[in-house]
C-alpha cells in the first residue's frame, strides 16, 4: 500500500513540474511583452466554416446614427481617417527609426514603464523593473528579419501570405497591450502593420469574428465590404475591409484562432505591390526549365526509322508509294 502511494505522489509530481505550455522554437525572435498582453498563438490561420467555404459572416450590423458609408462598384467604403490605427507610425519609415522610436528614451517602451515605475518601491523593486525595461527594449531589436532566400518559422502562421522572398521584405514585431504587433517593410519603408487581436468576452474587439466587424462598422461609420475567401484573388479568409485618403484597413477572420487579425497598409505601396514583388515565387510543381526547352515540341523516339524487321535485321528500306 504504501509503495502504490509513494508512486502516485511520484506521477503527481512529475505532472507538476511538466512545461506548462508548448517551449518557444530555437529560432525564433526574443518575445517582448508587458504584463497586460494575452498570449494569442500563431499557428497557421484558420477560418470559420463559413470563410473556407468562401461565404461571408452572418448578422452584420449596419453602424448606429443615420445611413452608414457604403463603398461604390464593388470597393471599399471611403471613411473619413484610419490614422488613430496607425499610432503616431508614419508610412516609409525604415526599420532604424522604428527601432529607435521604441527603444529610445522617452520611446513607446520607456513609456510602458512610466506608470509602473511611479508605483514601484525605491530600492530592488524600480531596478528590477528599470532593467526589465532594458531588457524589453534590447529584445525588439532582434525581433527584424529579413525574408531572403532561406524559408522562416512565419510559413506556418496566420501572417504567412503578407510577405514574399526574394522582394527586400522585412519584418519586426513586439506584443504589448494585449495584442501581437507585426511591422512589415519593402525597401527597408514600412508599408504594413498587422496586429493579432485575442477575442474573449471581456476583449475590446468582442468575443468573435462577427462582433469585430460590427464594432469596426461602428467605429468607422461605415459598412464595410465583404470578400469571402478566394485564394485566386488574394483573398484567404473571410476578410472585411475600409479605407481612407491614404490607407488601407481589412478585418481578417482567424477566429479559429480565436484571433481577429487588423491589417492597416499604405494604399500608395499597395498600389504598386505587383511591381515591387517582381521574384515570383517558385512553384514546386513546375517542369525545370531545361526539360521543358526539349520536350517542347514533344518526345521522339531517334531510333524510331531505324527500327528492326521480323528478321532481327533493320529495315532501311523506304515505305512503297501509293
Amino acid at each position: 500500500m504504501k509503495r502504490r502511494i509513494l508512486l502516485s505522489v511520484a506521477v503527481l509530481s512529475i505532472v507538476a513540474c511538466g512545461p506548462m505550455k508548448e517551449p518557444t522554437q530555437a529560432s525564433a525572435p526574443d518575445p517582448t511583452t508587458d504584463e497586460s498582453s494575452d498570449s494569442s498563438g500563431s499557428g497557421s490561420s484558420s477560418s470559420s466554416s463559413r470563410s473556407s467555404k468562401g461565404g461571408t459572416p452572418d448578422n452584420l450590423a449596419p453602424p448606429p446614427g443615420g445611413k452608414p458609408v457604403k463603398g461604390e462598384k464593388g470597393e471599399a467604403p471611403q471613411v473619413s481617417s484610419l490614422a488613430s490605427f496607425q499610432e503616431g507610425l508614419r508610412w516609409g519609415m525604415s526599420h532604424a527609426e522604428l527601432t529607435k522610436m521604441f527603444t529610445e528614451n522617452g520611446g513607446v517602451i520607456w513609456k510602458d514603464y512610466d506608470e509602473k515605475l511611479a508605483k514601484a518601491r525605491v530600492g530592488p523593486e524600480m531596478t528590477a523593473l528599470e532593467a526589465e525595461r532594458e531588457q524589453q527594449k534590447a529584445a525588439f531589436g532582434r525581433t527584424f528579419i529579413e525574408f531572403k532566400d532561406t524559408p522562416t518559422g512565419y510559413d506556418a502562421t496566420g501572417i504567412a501570405h503578407e510577405y514574399t522572398y526574394k522582394n527586400r521584405e522585412s519584418l519586426m514585431w513586439i506584443q504589448r497591450q494585449g495584442k501581437k504587433r507585426f511591422f512589415f517593410f519593402i525597401n527597408d519603408r514600412l508599408w504594413k502593420v498587422y496586429d493579432e487581436v485575442p477575442l474573449s468576452d471581456s476583449g475590446v474587439w468582442g468575443k468573435s469574428y462577427l462582433d469585430a466587424v460590427n464594432s469596426m462598422n461602428g467605429k468607422l461609420g461605415a459598412q464595410g465590404r465583404v470578400l469571402g475567401a478566394d485564394e485566386k484573388k488574394g483573398v484567404f479568409s473571410t476578410t472585411v475591409d475600409y479605407k481612407d485618403g491614404s490607407s488601407h484597413l481589412r478585418v481578417v477572420d482567424r477566429s479559429g484562432e480565436k484571433l481577429v487579425g487588423l491589417v492597416l497598409e499604405d494604399q500608395n505601396t499597395l498600389g504598386q505591390i505587383a511591381s515591387l514583388r517582381s521574384n515570383k515565387p517558385e512553384d514546386p510543381n513546375a517542369i525545370d526549365p531545361t526539360v521543358a526547352a526539349v520536350t517542347k515540341n514533344g518526345l521522339s523516339d531517334p531510333n524510331a526509322s531505324a527500327a528492326p524487321s521480323a528478321s532481327g535485321k533493320k529495315d532501311t528500306k523506304p515505305p512503297k508509294k501509293k
